[in-house]
């Protein structure tokens, strides 16, 4: 079973290094986080939960931005 701490990192296609370097974390303690061999602070995993939150709901309106545009009509010449 996954833990939070990797299903954020998967739903915002962060890489093990990109959490590290975004919550200035150390690569092994966030391995270890993954692992299930340490269980991050609680204020830990909520930050990490409402990042990942704004980051998949930015990446959602992007899309949803970029497929409004492809349905407006242009103008004919």
């Amino acid at each position: 079973m996954m833990n939070r701490i990797t299903q954020y990192r998967l739903q915002t296609g962060w890489s093990k290094e990109d959490l590290s370097r975004l919550f200035s974390i150390a690569p092994r303690i966030v391995e270890r986080w993954e692992r299930g061999e340490l269980t991050p602070p609680a204020w830990v995993e909520a930050m990490i939960e409402r990042r990942a939150r704004e980051e998949i709901r930015r990446r959602q309106t992007k899309k949803t931005n970029v497929a409004a545009r492809g349905t407006e009509r242009r103008p004919s010449c």
